[in-house]
């Protein structure tokens, strides 16, 4: 989830969301522990995992189309820090053969 979150949104916003989706993390795992609690109470195992991989399904798919294009797929972004070849350690490299 933070890998993705690092990838859609601009650096100069990363702190922001990074902080939001730990919340939204935290609140997740609370309102389907509340859920499928009551489920399992109710219904019985089978339907307490049948709602959690339902969910987890639906959330599979949204991720997949919600957001076609990441912040480092767009022109100058790349999605790892580049560090520039040193030319000197290069040509020492390639006489090493």
């Amino acid at each position: 989830m933070f890998g993705l979150t690092e990838r859609a949104v601009p650096p100069t916003r990363l702190a922001e969301a990074m902080a939001v989706a730990t919340s939204a993390l935290v609140g997740g795992q609370a309102l389907s522990v509340a859920v499928t609690g009551r489920l399992t109470e109710s219904y019985g195992p089978r339907a307490a995992f049948a709602v959690v991989s339902t969910a987890a399904a639906l959330t599979f798919v949204i991720a997949l189309t919600a957001r076609t294009t990441t912040h480092a797929a767009r022109a100058g972004h790349a999605p790892h820090a580049r560090v520039p070849d040193d030319p000197a350690r290069t040509a020492s490299r390639g006489d090493r053969g």
